[in-house]
């Protein structure tokens, strides 16, 4: 996906440079199709020593600029330039097709005319001709060596496009080894290619050199390519750069993704403060839009003790489409009301998600809100279907809750029989003891004042 949007951005970017090449290219063409006559003038006066030396030393330059295409070869440009501007590529080509055999000379000339076909093919899509049309331009040894240089990385572009990647960083590292200033997006482009041909250590040297070159400049870095670190140091685990990468996004290109990806490499990091507090963030300005993502928000507010905010949160997801109200989403939202000791708003959900359920977790858990609402013989009733659908968690909170009802009821054998299961779990064994030993004191005690004639409740059984 990623390399989706890497390659529809190359596209546009592509386009927009092959169409001011177009116009630059017709421009020079026509401004070259006469010599100029100053040149001349110059050879016929009686230079001085330092005259003579200076035109030595940049005798090449004076060359390269006298270079041009004829009056025959200019004139079938301009009628291309005629096709090219009215978008008629097809016949575009086929003059410059016909360029080549006849109006136009080898060498300089169909360099020339190459590098005009490769865009005419390139806007035509054809992008494999384009790519080689070019290439014919970069191999010819009268070809204009600052174009060449500037074509090559046209070619590369193209090739990155049809995802030949190997050739795209041929062309590339040839481009770099030519160009009078390697630009920063050329050596982001190499490193893209080395990241397909799966040489990503190479491709994250080249980023971290371009993020070197930019802070020493004192300028911000393009958002894709603080992108593409990002997923270099992510793909090597390298979590702590990673974050550092995504506060320069945050500062400079804020966006709610961004928080997202924050969140989760603290998560990695296992730093959940942070990991909470970003996801927080993420929810606070509406970009949380998977169930899981919400969820995993809800469990985050509990682990930090702030079990309303997460029960709000489902509710309000919920109601919005964004969570089902499903057998485990209801759970976890009545636990969050439980903890918030809102167990009137707990109960109902609580009942909806164990009349879904396939294990008696949910009853257990209900359970437990019936005590705390007094409604011990609901609560009995839950803790018994917690017990008889199995699958629990903490059986020995089930056993607990189901004593604590049955003495509530005045059931006191029955709620000693039940702490003494609850005693077999270590993580209740002590509490169990302590209760057991009591309810079967006030079962006695009781059973005395009743044979003395005290009217007191007996069990209620269920």
């Amino acid at each position: 996906m990623m390399q989706a949007v890497q390659k529809f951005n190359l596209s546009s970017a592509v386009q927009k440079v092959s169409v001011v090449f177009a116009v630059a290219l017709m421009s020079l063409l026509l401004a070259l199709s006469v010599v100029p006559s100053a040149y001349a003038q110059e050879g016929d006066k009686k230079l001085s020593k330092e005259e003579k030396e200076k035109q030595l030393k940049f005798k090449d330059g004076i060359t390269r600029k006298r270079k041009a295409v004829g009056p025959t070869c200019a004139k079938r440009l301009e009628r291309v330039q005629e096709y090219v501007a009215e978008e008629q590529w097809s016949e575009a080509e086929k003059q410059l097709k016909g360029a080549l055999v006849r109006a136009c000379s080898e060498g300089f000339e169909h360099s020339e005319v190459n590098r005009f076909l490769g865009y005419v093919y390139y806007s035509q899509e054809k992008y494999d001709l384009a790519i080689s049309t070019y290439l014919k331009f970069v191999n010819e040894p009268e070809a204009d060596l600052d174009k060449k240089t500037d074509t090559r990385y046209t070619v590369a572009q193209l090739m990155f496009m049809t995802e030949n990647y190997k050739g795209a960083a041929n062309q590339l590292e040839k481009w770099m080894q030519e160009a009078t200033v390697v630009a920063r997006d050329g050596k982001i482009l190499l490193g893209r290619c080395y990241y397909n041909l799966g040489r990503k250590n190479e491709a994250l040297k080249l980023v971290e050199d371009v993020m070197k070159e930019s802070r020493t400049a004192k300028q911000t870095p393009k958002e894709s390519w603080l992108n593409f670190q990002w997923v270099l140091y992510y793909e090597k685990e390298q979590y702590k750069k990673a974050v550092g990468v995504n506060r320069i996004l945050l500062t400079e290109y804020p966006k709610i993704k961004y928080w997202k990806q924050i969140s989760a490499m603290f998560g990695a990091l296992e730093d959940s403060e942070k990991e909470m507090l970003a996801l927080d963030l993420t929810y606070r300005q509406g970009g949380l839009d998977k169930e899981k993502q919400f969820i995993a928000l809800a469990y985050q507010y509990m682990a930090f003790d702030v079990p309303m905010r997460a029960a709000r949160m489902l509710e309000e997801a919920m109601e919005d489409g964004f969570v089902e109200k499903n057998q485990k989403n209801l759970e976890v939202l009545g636990a969050a009301y439980q903890r918030s000791q809102e167990f009137r708003l707990a109960s109902p959900v609580l009942e909806q998600a164990a009349k879904m359920a396939d294990d008696g977790n949910a009853w257990s858990r209900l359970a437990g809100v019936y005590l705390n609402l007094n409604e011990n013989e609901k609560a009995l009733v839950a803790s018994i279907n917690a017990l008889s659908k199995g699958g629990l968690k903490r059986p020995d909170l089930a056993w607990m809750n189901r004593g604590t009802a049955e003495a509530a009821l005045h059931c006191y054998d029955l709620a000693a029989d039940s702490f003494g299961r609850a005693e077999r779990f270590d993580r209740a064994k002590k509490g169990a003891a302590n209760w057991k030993r009591y309810v079967q004191m006030e079962g006695e005690r009781r059973a005395k004042l009743i044979a003395n004639g005290a009217k007191l409740a007996t069990c209620k059984k269920v």
